[in-house]
C-alpha cells in the first residue's frame, strides 16, 4: 500500500509515492474566505421613512440646517405651534437665487410634506389602538422642524420677489405644513391617550 507524505511550512508539498512529481502549492496565496457577519438593519415603517427622506432631502437641499440625526434630538423641543422668533431669525436666508429656482424648490418641498402627512395618516388609522408610536412621534417631529425651518427660509427669500406664483405656492407650502402639525399632533394624542388608559387600567 502507498502512502502520502504531506509536508505543511509555508507551502504544501504533496509527494506520492512512486511519481517523480511533487505538487507544491503555495498556501500564502490561498485566500480562505470567512462568512461575513450579516448585521440587519431595523426596519422602518412607511412613516419613518417618509419623514427621514423629508428631513434628508431638506437638509440636502440647504433648505434647513441640521440632517436627520440632529433634528431627531432637538425635535422634542419643538414648539408645535410655530418656530420662535429666534428661531426664524437664524433660519437660512437665501435658499434659492432666482425665481424659477424658488418656485421650483417650493413644489418639491411642498410635494415631499404632503407624502409626509398622507403617510402619517394613513398609518395612523391602520394602526392599533395601544399600538406604540413613540419612534414615529420623534421623526415626524423632526420633519416638522425641518419644514418649518424651510419655511421661514422661503418666507425671507419671498420677501424681494413679487411673483404671485411662488407666493401661491408659498402658502400651499405653509397650508402642507399645517397639515402636517396636525397628524403629528393627533400622534401625541394617542400617545397621551395611551397613557392614561394604561393609568387607569393599573388604578382599577
Amino acid at each position: 500500500m502507498k502512502l502520502t507524505k504531506l509536508c505543511v511550512v509555508s507551502t504544501m508539498t504533496i509527494c506520492i509515492g512512486g511519481l517523480s512529481a511533487c505538487t507544491t502549492v503555495d498556501l500564502s496565496q490561498v485566500s480562505i474566505q470567512q462568512p461575513q457577519a450579516i448585521t440587519e438593519q431595523p426596519k422602518q415603517n412607511v412613516v419613518e421613512r417618509a419623514a427621514y427622506s423629508l428631513t434628508s432631502m431638506f437638509h440636502a437641499k440647504g433648505w434647513c440646517e441640521s440632517g436627520p440625526a440632529e433634528m431627531t434630538k432637538t425635535a422634542t423641543n419643538v414648539l408645535l405651534n410655530g418656530m420662535d422668533k429666534d428661531s426664524e431669525n437664524t433660519a437660512i436666508s437665501a435658499i434659492a437665487v432666482s425665481t424659477r429656482q424658488l418656485s421650483a424648490d417650493l413644489s418639491n418641498a411642498n410635494k415631499q410634506v404632503e407624502q409626509t402627512t398622507k403617510a402619517a395618516e394613513v398609518y395612523l388609522v391602520m394602526s392599533e389602538d395601544m399600538a406604540e408610536l413613540d419612534t414615529e412621534l420623534s421623526q415626524l417631529e423632526a420633519a416638522l422642524l425641518s419644514a418649518r425651518e424651510a419655511e421661514a427660509g422661503f418666507g425671507k427669500s419671498l420677501q424681494t420677489s413679487s411673483n404671485f406664483i411662488v407666493k401661491r405656492k408659498y402658502n400651499a407650502l405653509s397650508k402642507s405644513i399645517d397639515e402636517l402639525k396636525n397628524v403629528t399632533d393627533a400622534y401625541g394624542d394617542r400617545i397621551r391617550s395611551q397613557i392614561a388608559a394604561r393609568a387607569n387600567a393599573e388604578r382599577s
